[in-house]
């Protein structure tokens, strides 16, 4: 995919994200029946503009998270190919271990601060008892991002999202979801050596709400630019940044007069 391809995408899908007037004059119809029932001191239209801009936001999240694993797959990486049989699919089935299940949500439940002391006590747990056949395991249903591999064994999992915005209850599930995801995986390929795979949550935006204590920065979790240097994209981050930003700036008229409509439904 080169700068073009990529600049028509980004336009088409956001074109998609806005619904066209039909999808717009329904969501918006939705949101002011929502608003009408409510007592509030915020003016309706205000709380309209809110919701509609918050969907907006929630829906560009879930489509970054699709185009990432769409560059990547549409890129030659060299000697790593991506493992299409679960790569960008849900409720892919893994097994986990009962005693690593239980490791897991105890080290995510009671947080350390002896992260790669503890962190290692895990990853013992999790490589032994994931190829232990003898032992208990458990099947339950995931959705995998991405997972690469290269001619020697080698495996890269990925985990995308978008902000690092959650509140505490989400941000304890994602790192849960993360860590049982990639126990799966070690049992799914057999991995018996923890240098042959290297789990990643990604996060597209720099900020950060929280400082991740149960995996180490810049390590097994990335942001921004710092995963598209790792696999050498030839689309970097910039390119993508600076593309949305120029598209902002084309849409801002746009913008303006849905705007207006939306403030025109809410009055009559």
């Amino acid at each position: 995919m080169n700068k073009e391809e990529l600049e028509k995408l980004l336009e088409k899908s956001i074109e998609d994200l806005l619904g066209g007037d039909k999808g717009f004059e329904k969501q918006v119809n939705i949101l002011i029946k929502k608003h009408e029932r409510k007592t509030h001191f915020i003016p309706i239209k205000y709380r309209v503009l809110g919701g509609f801009l918050q969907s907006l936001n929630i829906k560009f999240g879930n489509f970054i998270e699709i185009l990432l694993t769409n560059i990547i797959n549409s890129e030659d990486l060299g000697e790593f190919k991506t493992i299409k049989e679960i790569s960008g699919k849900k409720n892919i089935s893994i097994e986990i271990e009962e005693e690593c299940e239980r490791a897991i949500d105890t080290y995510v439940n009671h947080p350390t601060e002896y992260l790669e002391k503890d962190f290692n006590k895990l990853l013992d747990i999790i490589f032994n008892n994931q190829n232990n056949d003898k032992l208990q395991f458990n099947s339950e249903v995931q959705d995998i991002d991405l997972i690469l591999k290269n001619k020697s064994g080698y495996y890269v999992y990925v985990e995308i999202k978008y902000n690092d915005d959650h509140d505490t209850g989400k941000f304890k599930d994602i790192n849960r979801k993360f860590l049982k995801t990639f126990a799966g995986l070690v049992r799914r390929y057999k991995i018996k050596d923890r240098k042959k795979i290297s789990p990643i949550l990604y996060y597209f935006n720099q900020h950060i709400r929280y400082n991740n204590q149960y995996l180490k920065e810049h390590e097994m979790i990335m942001r921004s630019k710092e995963l598209f240097d790792k696999l050498k994209l030839k689309i970097t981050f910039e390119d993508i940044s600076n593309l949305l930003l120029g598209i902002s700036q084309k849409l801002e008229p746009d913008f303006d007069e849905l705007k207006e409509k939306m403030f025109e439904k809410v009055k009559k």
